[in-house]
């Protein structure tokens, strides 16, 4: 099949790679020059300058991996032409257009899936069926930190340029960390209410929030809380599942899974059976993008379910600057 990835920088060139090992034609849209000849020597890629010149040939898919502000605007280019979109997450900073990028799809029958790499990771996967089969009782509460110094981010290069410390571009420990909320939407379902305190704290110099400590109350009475931070000098990512028979740990870091029930009375670690590159999920993920064009799949992050996502982390800012709670 045939694909184009618009936007090189560091997940554009891991779908890049990841689509080129599964044997796909591919090509790149990257606006800066030495980036763009880099790739095109690198991978021996054909890299177009601009959309326009990409949008001479035709493709089977697209992958949008700009900054964030500029997702909506460019599926709705590939839409247009009827290409199949793969948008890396989160849709958007906010919901302007994306009606009209719904519209599009539905006229034009075209599969979108937004990045949601988490709900592929085989140690994820693990707790939640361990959930679904009912292991630790109706879950009553969740705490989940996912925090990481800005900085360390990508080394190679200067943070203060990237998307990520930019808010017209759609940065911020909110949209960065979306999966966290992508996660517990995915698990719990729809939230009813939640309240936010965010802001920038540290010395770092950007203009979004370094830090959001976020309570959500899921329809299904679950309550969460949600730390992020871009201030942690060690990655630190985990999911505690309280249940009123036992309790789940989901590490990231680790790759583990601990599960203490009532039944059993002591603390089980699934470990050595789910140790994997974390490359897989990205495979994964768009191997599952692949089986949609086939029709052998449903997409698992459609344009509705990403849109509700961004709702909430929408209503986390909302929140964070009316200091109020805000109802969904």
């Amino acid at each position: 099949m045939k694909f184009l990835i618009v936007g090189c920088g560091s997940i554009g060139q891991r779908h890049l790679r990841n689509l080129i090992s599964l044997g796909h034609e591919v090509f790149g849209c990257e606006i800066n020059p030495q980036l763009a000849e880099q790739i095109q020597k690198k991978h021996g890629i054909n890299v177009f300058k601009s959309l326009e010149e990409a949008l001479t040939q035709r493709y089977d898919g697209a992958l949008i991996c700009s900054p964030t502000s500029l997702h909506v605007p460019i599926a709705i280019k590939l839409a247009q032409k009827g290409i199949n979109l793969f948008i890396e997450k989160p849709l958007s900073n906010n919901l302007d257009d994306i009606d009209k990028l719904e519209n599009i799809v539905n006229k034009q029958n075209l599969v979108v899936l937004v990045g949601c790499n988490t709900r592929f990771f085989p140690s994820f996967k693990l707790a939640k069926e361990l959930i679904e089969k009912n292991k630790i009782g109706k879950v009553l509460s969740v705490k989940i930190e996912c925090g990481f110094y800005l900085p360390y981010w990508h080394p190679y290069e200067d943070y203060r340029k990237g998307y990520s410390a930019n808010r017209k571009l759609g940065g911020g420990v909110i949209f960065d960390d979306i999966h966290e909320i992508d996660s517990l939407l995915w698990l719990f379902g729809d939230v009813k209410e939640l309240f936010c305190l965010a802001d920038r704290v540290s010395s770092l110099e950007i203009d979004t929030e370094d830090i959001a400590e976020i309570l959500l109350r899921f329809k299904s009475k679950v309550i969460a809380q949600v730390h992020l931070d871009y201030l942690q000098r060690t990655y630190r990512r985990y999911y505690e599942f309280i249940g009123e028979n036992g309790i789940i740990i989901w590490d990231y870091i680790k790759q583990s899974v601990q599960l203490y029930s009532k039944k059993v009375n002591q603390w089980q670690t699934y470990q050595e059976s789910i140790n994997v590159n974390r490359e897989s999920m990205f495979i994964d993920e768009i191997k599952h993008f692949i089986d949609c064009l086939k029709g052998k799949a449903t997409s698992i992050n459609d344009l509705a379910c990403a849109k509700k996502i961004l709702k909430v982390a929408l209503a986390c800012h909302a929140s964070a600057q009316r200091k109020e709670m805000v109802s969904l």
